[in-house]
């Protein structure tokens, strides 16, 4: 059996409905039941899904705050003010920052930027740079994807004398901020029909409202904002996606198209490249140094600075990366290091931590773990610990910080991420709070990951057309994801890895007409972990693949499992203990023979080790019988014992066999017949001594045995009393009784010996697997149960969701 890192979670759909969808809308009825899974219900609602229509994006007016917002920088615009446009420094501000950057100097603004330094003045306002502005002439600032929480900022700025202007799309905190005009689609009391804009949205409402018209010229860039920062792709965003990266493979900015060269995206973007390749670049900026670098990119005009910035951002993001697993390596050791501490909510934290990328580290521990996780760097002079964190479905992370507000000076975010400041001294205090909301929020289901699947799929429906009409529910992202299949007990003709490290899978799985190709990223290590003649369950997404021009379907796989018993042929003379490593230690049980050692595989490979002798004086212990994993390092005796080894193990999910032919070498190659028994035992007959030394060479030419088949036969012979062998010669017995030969021991243990050597180690795969399952009665030979990787993650061993499956 294969473990499945996650829940599968099939949605059902009215059949008769989707029927209905697909003759309406003349689609495919696969692709029917995964627009009515997505709540659209009727042709309109499906044509407006398939076909995103810039017509159909809402009145920025109809935004609280707007005309007044717009009011007042036409006002300032008329005078001749200097305008600043403040913003933050990840993908989603830089993009605000940037597209307010040029509509402002569309119309002809006196205007400049400011994104505050992550590492010295943290996110949003703060009161420094507000007097800087107010010092260097500036008279209205604009802020743009931040700016919600900022009431004191807010009544220093109007001290000050500057106009303030807030746009934001987080969470609005209970008292809002004194400004000129504060614009967030969640803010009490706005009626505006659409909550879930990205900041790059609300920024580009505002520009709408000021040019009196949809800017189509830079949808690419608030695309890019959009994907980039998670926000469900759905109604107003998903056009804003679509039409965005319509305009960035048609005709994007020069910084944007410096930016995708230097990602090496060499074909059409998607937002699957946004989301992994051009955001994590745009991150960069800000995560390392300055998000500055990142703005003056997508403002650039000039093709050689463009491609010198871009490539700059390469560099800090192969940087950031670096960085990211180095931390994350860290920040494992410090889990590991107290499980019982960090099981229900993760709170790590350490000096030196760069507070620029503890997002991502902490969702590389969400990945791992499945647990909300806070990540901090800790200020050792200020005595101070700032950082991110990342939620799993269930814990809405804003509330949760709500609750813990008496030891949070800063906090802000929203269910699945958010930031946050607070001092060193309450670190214990926070994580100890947060666990026990945890306790009161979370079961223990909720600890594994739920995957939604669109439901199961044939192997034998995977097909070009089905995947091309697919290609129109992308963009894909929250609130619309891939659409994922599960395809059920697939036959595995073939496994292989790829990549330069062999990190990654292709799975050849048969089908009637030949194969098709299911590939997994990152998880070529369990690849060992399926044997062969398997039917395996996929979980994936379906894609064509293009290859040297040819285009044919693919099977990405997110999740797998096999859920019956495997059996695993890794027989050898040479027993490679490094192979079984990875096997789990609490239910693994190695069966030796006397020969080999007990404390050479307790020390080395920890598992229980049992001996086939064993089974001749009494049954094999209880966590033997429980054992999932059993590894038959050494060949048994007999098949008798061998059926009544493994009569006991029913439970296990897992053989491996181990031995080679080698420990047979004392075998004969072949048992000799009765008649070469009656044709020595004739030529003995009747001669009261022979000498072994002077007549052996003649016994073999007469007999036509081999000199230790003959051997054989007189041990035989003398076990059973028909002949005695003393001081080199062979004295016949005058009358012996009447003996088979099936009396002797040696002739016994010859034969069954012949017998393991020709049924457990000449045998074929298949003739062993037939020979097994025709032979034991084990539990998990087929059926659907304990497909999880776990029942409940508050097991005391802590196990890992995110562990290699």
């Amino acid at each position: 059996m294969l473990y499945a890192k996650g829940r599968w979670k099939a949605e059902q759909v009215d059949d008769a409905l989707a029927d209905k969808m697909a003759r309406d809308c003349q689609i495919h009825p696969l692709l029917a039941r995964i627009l009515l899974r997505r709540g659209i219900r009727d042709h309109d609602q499906a044509k407006r899904f398939l076909q995103p229509r810039l017509e159909d994006l809402h009145d920025p007016f109809a935004l609280d705050g707007m005309k007044t917002a717009v009011e007042e920088i036409r006002h300032a615009l008329e005078r001749k003010q200097k305008i600043l446009i403040y913003g933050d420094y990840d993908a989603d501000g830089v993009s605000s920052t940037s597209l307010m950057m040029h509509v402002f100097r569309k119309l002809g603004a006196n205007v400049d930027y400011y994104i505050p330094n992550r590492f010295r003045e943290g996110y949003g306002l703060n009161k420094e740079a507000l007097q800087s502005a107010k010092e260097q002439g500036f008279e209205l600032v604009v802020s743009v994807d931040t700016g919600i929480s900022a009431v004191e900022e807010a009544d220093y700025a109007k001290e000050l004398g500057l106009g303030l202007i807030i746009t934001d799309h987080h969470e609005p905190p209970e008292i809002l901020p004194d400004a000129l005009a504060v614009i967030n689609p969640k803010k009490p009391g706005c009626s505006y029909p659409f909550k879930m804009l990205a900041g790059v949205g609300v920024a580009f409402k505002l520009a709408t409202a000021l040019l009196n018209r949809v800017p189509v010229e830079w949808l690419d860039l608030v695309a890019l904002g959009t994907i980039a920062d998670l926000v469900p792709l759905i109604e107003e965003n998903r056009i804003l996606a679509y039409h965005g990266l319509r305009k960035m493979n048609e005709e994007t900015s020069v910084g944007l198209r410096a930016l995708i060269e230097a990602a090496d995206i060499g074909r059409e973007v998607t937002a699957g490249h946004v989301g992994f390749a051009l955001g994590p670049r745009i991150n960069a900026s800000g995560r390392l140094d300055s998000a500055d670098t990142a703005v003056r990119l997508l403002i650039s005009g000039d093709v050689r600075e463009a491609e010198s910035l871009a490539r700059e951002l390469d560099a800090m993001n192969r940087e950031r990366q670096q960085l990211v697993e180095e931390m994350t390596l860290e920040a494992i050791s410090e889990v590991e290091k107290n499980p019982e501490r960090h099981r229900h909510v993760i709170v790590v934290a350490k000096p030196g931590w760069n507070v620029g990328v503890v997002g991502i580290v902490a969702s590389r521990l969400v990945e791992k773990y499945y647990r909300p996780v806070l990540v901090l760097g800790i200020d050792e002079e200020k005595q101070t610990a700032k950082g991110s964190a990342r939620s799993i479905k269930g814990f809405h992370l804003f509330q949760a910080l709500s609750a813990c507000r008496d030891l949070l000076p800063h906090f802000g975010g929203h269910e699945m991420a958010a930031g946050m400041t607070l001092a060193v001294k309450d670190l214990d205090l926070l994580h100890e709070r947060l666990s026990e909301l945890a306790q009161e929020w979370l079961t223990p289901e909720d600890y594994i990951p739920l995957l939604h699947a669109e439901g199961e799929l044939e192997l034998e429906r995977i097909e070009p057309a089905l995947i091309e009409q697919m290609e129109a529910l992308a963009p894909y992202g929250v609130g619309n994801p891939t659409p994922l299949f599960i395809l059920k007990d697939a036959p595995v003709a073939r496994v292989q890895l790829m990549g330069k490290d062999k990190e990654h899978m292709k799975i050849y799985l048969q089908t009637d007409g030949g194969t098709v190709e299911a590939v997994g990223f990152r998880i070529g290590e369990a690849a060992r972990e399926i044997a062969p003649l398997s039917r395996i369950r996929l979980l994936g997404e379906l894609q064509m693949n293009e290859w040297n021009g040819q285009r044919s379907p693919q099977f990405i796989i997110r999740d797998l499992m096999i859920p019956h018993l495997q059996v695993f042929d890794w027989r050898s003379n040479r027993r490679d203990w490094e192979r079984l490593k990875g096997l789990d230690h609490d239910g693994v049980c190695y069966v030796c023979s006397g020969m080999i050692k007990q404390p050479l595989l307790a020390v080395d490979l920890k598992g229980t080790v049992v001996y086939w002798d064993q089974l001749a004086e009494r049954d094999w212990p209880a966590e033997v019988r429980a054992a999932k994993f059993v590894v038959l390092v050494d060949a048994p005796p007999d098949l008798e014992v061998f059926t009544k080894g493994l009569n006991q193990v029913k439970e296990a999910e897992r053989l491996y066999f181990l031995f080679g032919d080698k420990e047979f070498d004392d075998l004969l190659a072949k048992v000799p017949t009765r008649d070469d028994f009656k044709r020595l035992y004739r030529m003995l007959a009747g001669r009261e001594k022979i000498s072994l030394s002077k007549h052996f060479s003649a016994l073999m030419r007469h007999t036509g045995l081999q000199k230790r088949s003959l051997s054989f036969i007189i041990q035989v012979f003398e076990e059973l009393g028909f002949l005695r062998v003393e001081h080199g010669e062979i004295r016949i017995h005058p009358n012996p009784a009447k003996k088979p030969l099936t009396d002797s021991k040696l002739y016994q243990r010859q034969l069954a010996g012949q017998q393991v050597l020709q049924t457990l180690v000449y045998s074929s795969y298949t003739e062993l697997c037939r020979y097994l399952f025709s032979t034991i009665a084990f539990k998990h030979l087929g059926g659907h149960e304990h497909e999880l990787q776990r029942e409940n993650s508050s097991d005391q061993r802590f196990s890992a969701t995110g562990d290699s499956i």
